[in-house]
């Protein structure tokens, strides 16, 4: 059983023009992120990224083929279901930060586990421990329009952790970022990540970053070929 385990994904998409049919843009693909291991897909501008990691975190859904978290087929579960696998077992990190403009560093952090009903306590606790990892112990109390871009993702990577996910699905996270920051947001993420013994699936147009992870994709012609590790 894997934390997140793609079989024969294929998604359409129906063309923008009168009577253009559709598009597929993911086709029979499978993919496995093994427990503990970080996956890294590379591609094009529109080759199907970002789709195939919403799919991968249950956002969206695909034309054909199954989805399944820690062995649990997410077409079989209803929205409400659905929802509470991925605020318990997959973190979401985006390269547009969403962080709630009127809550604090650390309110952002406890949002996870509040909405999965953990007490408040054990909630701030557990944010806390994340954001001083992350270097953010004299920022927590600060709303994010205090906050400069790379602190902004940081405390992001805190809250994809705070309920201890399975997997993180990582969608540009340094995508917004200027290069200092990215390759700081970069190392926090993977150390993270590795010393909690999350899996990761990392989507980005970084080669620099992906060939850190364990395996690379390339998404191409609508199929995933896995790549070698840069000379």
């Amino acid at each position: 059983m894997h934390p997140i385990e793609l079989k024969s994904i294929t998604k359409r998409f129906k063309a923008t023009e009168k009577g253009g049919g559709e598009i597929t843009i993911l086709e029979n693909l499978d993919l496995v992120v093994p427990q503990g291991k970080s996956v890294a897909i590379i591609g094009k501008s529109g080759s199907g990224k970002s789709t195939l990691l919403h799919i991968a975190g249950g956002l969206d859904s695909p034309s054909e083929g199954q989805v399944f978290c820690n062995g649990t087929e997410l077409s079989k579960l209803d929205d409400k279901a659905r929802s509470m696998l991925r605020n318990n077992h997959i973190g979401f990190i985006f390269q547009a930060n969403l962080l709630l403009e009127d809550f604090t560093a650390l309110e952002n952090v406890m949002v996870p586990a509040m909405i999965s009903g953990r007490r408040e306590k054990e909630c701030k606790e557990r944010a806390v421990e994340l954001l001083t990892k992350l270097g953010l112990a004299d920022r927590m109390n600060h709303v994010p329009g205090k906050l400069s871009g790379g602190e902004k993702q940081r405390v992001a990577i805190c809250r994809a952790l705070m309920n201890s996910p399975e997997v993180i699905l990582a969608d540009e996270p340094t995508g917004a970022l200027d290069e200092e920051n990215a390759a700081e947001v970069e190392t926090l993420l993977l150390d993270l990540v590795k010393e909690e013994g999350r899996s990761l699936l990392l989507v980005t147009h970084n080669q620099d970053f992906a060939f850190r992870c364990d395996t690379v994709y390339e998404l191409k012609n609508r199929n995933l070929r896995e790549e070698k590790a840069l000379s």
